[in-house]
């Protein structure tokens, strides 16, 4: 195809089809996520599981470390096919080991020579960052050229090793949090070196580069670093609850907040998966196609996430049988379940659609005004409230506002109106409503009944507010099963 049709054509069954690829991966790594999720916080003291959440979450915060250099490389390689990054592979890898090797070294003799109270933890978390940093290039250049079967096996080989790794650890009789940090970089590692492997090609082939290594890294990393900065903003905003938690809380109360977090990340899984498919197509279309794909996904995304909150029910049931010692948690889950929908609209449309129009500075704006208002309300939670439930409703707003502004950003990108940002605003809000009701007024009976009625409320406002969303979405999904190979005009 070429590149003008390309532009004219959103290959919607291609891309359903990359979709159900990364989705199926992703069912096995939810399985493996939800064993290991349950399974660690049963054998570990409450203690341990709340350092293990702490390197998690410090985790989360070393992508920083590769300065934006990654982010251009994604931007820039974004539909490509393998065989036109012949000689930007292995320039792109000699740069991210250098940069690595000099921004991590320095950090660890800094660490190395100060007197930290937690400097193991944070020693691990730097040499866990090389790791990190280098299995995300191979990921994002298997994602960057549509090797999405690349990125699930990887994700799901990641996910089973280390479930294997817990098991074994838990079986030698090493009951505590440091071994599982161990297992997370042999698990990283071991998938970094495969994909060494079946790029080692591209990785060692000597081409004659029209630009020195020095200037192509400045050259991403000025592509790049203002979607670092808007992610690691972003980034920020989704663990700020968990920050303050850690910093006003005693760590077994951070592990209570953690647990509920984790189960939450868990309904996430597939709203990654269209996210990671969602850029590479979406750079190599046009403009007015690009707005349609937004139509289209939005719907989708408020439906699907409406939906996934039914599962709440049975599975709060269990945790309760299962895990009595966390069930103070589940209260909070069912909160924190709220900013999903919010959450999986800012994570698949917004952050791409401002990466793909090149307006990484709005999105860094945008995401620090969202930081520094959720900061705000999450100290107000502390100080007036002093509750975890508190934290937790304070992140749905943050996240509300952050949503809000986003859409008001893209209006004219993606040709909405302001009374269409508030209707999505306001049906969400109805979903969140109906959720939390029956959750609060419905709290001692069983699991079937308050599932029951959330499905009835589910079904009448879905048919009330989203009707004729609800039914082409439907007739989308039939067009995609019923037209095998053909690209199909959104």
């Amino acid at each position: 195809m070429d590149q003008a049709h390309k532009k004219d054509h959103f290959n919607i069954r291609s891309f359903g089809s990359d979709v159900l690829i990364y989705s199926s991966g992703q069912i096995l790594l939810l399985i493996f996520g939800l064993v290991q999720s349950l399974i660690i916080p049963k054998y570990l003291s409450t203690a341990d599981y709340g350092y293990w959440q702490l390197f998690l979450l410090y985790t989360n915060y070393v992508g920083i470390l590769h300065l934006g250099f990654l982010d251009g490389i994604l931007v820039r390689w974004a539909g490509k096919n393998l065989e036109d990054l012949i000689e930007e592979i292995p320039m792109a890898f000699r740069f991210i080991l250098l940069e690595q090797g000099i921004v991590i070294g320095t950090l660890i003799l800094i660490i190395g020579i100060t007197d930290l109270p937690s400097k193991a933890l944070a020693l691990a978390v730097l040499i866990n960052a090389v790791i990190v940093n280098l299995l995300t290039f191979f990921l994002f250049t298997a994602q960057a050229t549509k090797r999405f079967k690349h990125v699930t096996t990887a994700n799901v080989g990641k996910g089973l090793i280390f479930l294997i790794a817990v098991l074994l650890t838990f079986f030698c009789g090493h009951i505590n949090y440091f071994p599982l940090i161990f297992a997370n970089m042999i698990t990283g590692l071991s998938i970094a070196f495969l994909f060494a492997f079946y790029l080692r090609d591209y990785l060692h082939l000597q081409v004659a580069h029209t630009k020195s290594l020095l200037h192509y890294g400045k050259e991403n990393i000025a592509i790049g670093f203002f979607i670092l900065l808007g992610n690691f903003v972003a980034l920020i905003i989704v663990t700020t609850d968990r920050i303050i938690v850690g910093s006003f809380f005693p760590i077994t109360q951070f592990a209570v907040y953690a647990f509920a977090m984790t189960m939450c990340g868990l309904a996430t899984v597939f709203l990654q998966a269209v996210a990671l498919v969602f850029l590479p197509y979406l750079s190599e279309s046009g403009r007015e196609i690009r707005t349609r794909a937004y139509s289209l996904l939005r719907p989708a995304l408020v439906l699907f996430w409406a939906g996934i909150l039914a599962v709440y029910f049975p599975f709060s049931a269990w945790i309760r049988y299962y895990l009595p010692h966390y069930a103070d948690s589940l209260p909070l889950m069912a909160i924190l379940l709220c900013t999903v929908g919010f959450s999986g609209q800012i994570n698949i449309l917004h952050a791409n659609f401002f990466k793909v129009y090149r307006k990484q500075r709005a999105y860094f704006v945008l995401a620090g005004v969202s930081l520094i208002i959720a900061i705000i309300l999450s100290l107000l939670a502390v100080s007036f409230f002093g509750t975890l439930t508190a934290v937790a409703a304070m992140a749905v707003i943050s996240f509300s506002i952050w949503y809000l502004l986003n859409e008001t950003a893209l209006r004219d990108l993606v040709a909405i109106s302001v009374r269409e940002v508030i209707k999505w605003a306001l049906v969400i809000c109805a979903y969140i409503s109906a959720f939390l009701g029956i959750c609060t007024v419905t709290e001692t009976w069983t699991w079937s009944i308050r599932l029951g009625i959330y499905l009835v409320m589910f079904s009448g406002i879905t048919t009330v507010c989203l009707h004729a969303e609800a039914e082409y979405l439907w007739c989308q999904v039939k067009k995609i099963y019923s037209r095998r190979n053909e690209p199909y005009d959104t």
